[in-house]
């Protein structure tokens, strides 16, 4: 707050607001580094009712976790997050989370998370629903060519 005035400029912001935004820059990095050392697992098909404590305790035979988040989707299609701290947990997780599965369980998906993050801007979510797919566009330049005229420009560049 500026001592002359009643309002707030850009510098002399509120200490609480600079502080939680440094806050949340910090752990946003955080979470991108881990997605960028591959120690991120998706845990999809998790069943309804399974609470974060339970997901964690039976991932932790593999390893030290950091972090652990469970989202539940109104389709049924729940999934989680486990963050480990170290990468070799992590494949050790994909490898043989399976053998973790209950009896009444469907098997687990699993392979590393942040696919979003991980892709930055060229990431398209094709698993929702089906009205977002009008929205992009998937033919190339080269969908109009027949074989012969790709062969024909790939000889041409082969010549240079």
């Amino acid at each position: 707050m500026s001592y002359f005035t009643d309002t707030y400029d850009d510098f002399s912001e509120e200490p609480r607001h600079r502080y939680s935004r440094a806050r949340s820059q910090r752990i946003n990095q955080r979470r991108e580094l881990a997605i960028e050392e591959r120690r991120v697992v998706y845990v999809g098909k998790i069943r309804n009712g399974m609470l974060r404590e339970e997901l964690r305790r039976r991932f932790e035979v593999f390893g030290e976790i950091e972090d652990c988040n469970i989202y539940f989707r109104s389709e049924g299609d729940n999934y989680g997050f486990v963050t480990y701290r170290y990468t070799c947990d992590a494949f050790a997780a994909i490898e043989n989370g399976q053998t973790l599965r209950k009896p009444d369980e469907l098997p687990f998906d699993l392979c590393f998370g942040g696919r979003r993050q991980f892709c930055k801007t060229n990431y398209a979510d094709l698993d929702s629903s089906h009205a977002d797919f009008s929205s992009y566009s998937t033919k190339s330049k080269f969908d109009s060519l027949d074989f012969d005229t790709l062969l024909k420009q790939a000889k041409r560049s082969l010549r240079r």
